[in-house]
């Protein structure tokens, strides 16, 4: 090889150098954490069943109705939906199990049936991705009272179980 040869070489090596991808492995992924807290219970407030019963429902917006023979009444406590807030990286991917039938403790043994449908009663859906954190879950749903002796007037308890799932 020549001098000038070798020296064109040299700078031809010098210049893909800098060009050159090295190759390294990728950092492993942000741990998966997430946690839910309850920062308001759900309540469908006042109302009086009929010999036919019917339902209330109360929307993740806020809205609040009734069917067939329940009527609405603005006493004591106000309705409001359940508000759950979700704290996870921002991204991550969750799913929420659908709720089964719950049955809610009333007077004298008495039970009325709440029922959250994940597709209907719950503000992000059944699948979300988070955006903030926390991430505000708003959860409403739907009473069934099956009249007014099955359900008579008094004060109704129970608890729901919502499942996140992240993907």
């Amino acid at each position: 090889m020549t001098g000038k040869s070798f020296f064109l070489f040299i700078c031809f090596s010098l210049l893909i150098i800098p060009f050159h991808k090295a190759a390294a492995q990728e950092h492993p992924p942000i741990p998966v954490s997430v946690e839910v807290r309850n920062a308001q219970g759900l309540n469908f407030g006042s109302f009086i069943v009929g010999n036919a019963g019917g339902n209330v429902i109360l929307t993740p917006n806020g809205d609040r109705s009734a069917d067939t023979d329940v009527y609405l009444l603005n006493l004591g406590s106000s309705p409001h939906y359940a508000i759950f807030d979700v704290y996870a990286n921002p991204g991550t991917l969750l799913q929420i199990q659908p709720v089964s039938k719950v049955l809610l403790s009333g007077p004298a043994g008495s039970n009325v049936t709440l029922n959250i449908d994940p597709f209907f009663d719950i503000s992000t859906g059944q699948t979300f991705i988070t955006t903030t954190n926390p991430h505000e879950v708003i959860v409403g749903g739907k009473l069934n009272i099956p009249s007014g002796e099955a359900g008579p007037a008094g004060n109704y308890n129970g608890t729901f179980t919502l499942t996140f799932i992240h993907e």
